[in-house]
């Protein structure tokens, strides 16, 4: 809603002092006085209406139209910081599970105010049965974002679960790798040097094959790990 008088005029600062003045009922006539005494109120009243002051009537128009819009906005606030309020108790009750996002319940709030304040001025019983279809189709779309949203979260805790049970596989399997392995190349060295003593063929055709297996878990970076030197060649017969 847009105002063009006198005291639509003015800084914000002095039009809030203004309205709470109204609200806690002082007089018209020192909220006048005091207005036109302010330097600021005096700067824009030159400015823009040849220097002629706030008179009674201008306070009686802000108070009809202004002001009223201001209470509303009020009004609104309380709502909107009463729903806040009600859904952090509710999602503590709830044992921390999340009921409603808290910026969907502030959108609906002012969906609600929105429509009171539009139907209250309509009086044609058809007109208001297209209003009120207009809220509700916004309203729905309003939960249905927020049913997505409730999905998205859904599957964003699954896939983090996920990640953290690989995390611990992973780890899981690092560390018996790292506990098995010096003891596991050492009993492999031991029965490769057993084969490739053998006599028989078969035997030192399977130690190459272990000892193929076995390198293949060294990293060829121009040195040996620890432990990692190659079986004794055999003596030739």
């Amino acid at each position: 809603m847009t105002h063009n008088g006198k005291i639509a005029r003015l800084p914000r600062n002095v039009r809030d002092e203004l309205n709470h003045r109204l609200d806690d009922g002082e007089p018209g006539g020192r909220i006048v006085e005091w207005l036109n005494a302010l330097s600021p109120v005096q700067a824009v009243l030159a400015a823009e209406f040849g220097g002629v002051g706030i008179n009674a009537q201008n306070l009686s128009n802000w108070r009809k139209g202004g002001f009223q819009h201001w209470l509303k906005q009020q009004q609104h606030r309380v709502n909107v910081q009463q729903l806040t309020e009600d859904s952090k108790e509710l999602n503590t009750d709830a044992g921390g599970v999340e009921i409603a996002n808290h910026l969907s319940a502030v959108l609906v709030a002012e969906l609600v105010a929105s429509a009171r304040d539009a139907l209250a001025n309509i009086t044609d019983p058809a007109e208001r049965c297209v209003r009120v279809q207009e809220f509700l189709q916004t309203l729905a779309r309003v939960r249905r974002q927020d049913n997505l949203a409730g999905k998205l979260a859904i599957e964003r805790e699954r896939r983090t679960r996920e990640r953290l049970k690989e995390k611990e596989k992973d780890d899981y399997r690092r560390e018996c790798r790292r506990e098995s392995a010096p003891w596991a190349r050492e009993l492999a060295r031991s029965i490769m040097g057993d084969s490739f003593a053998s006599l028989n063929f078969l035997s030192q055709a399977q130690a190459t094959e272990e000892a193929e297996s076995l390198l293949r878990g060294v990293k060829l970076d121009g040195s040996r790990q620890a432990g990692s030197t190659p079986p004794d060649k055999p003596q030739s017969n």
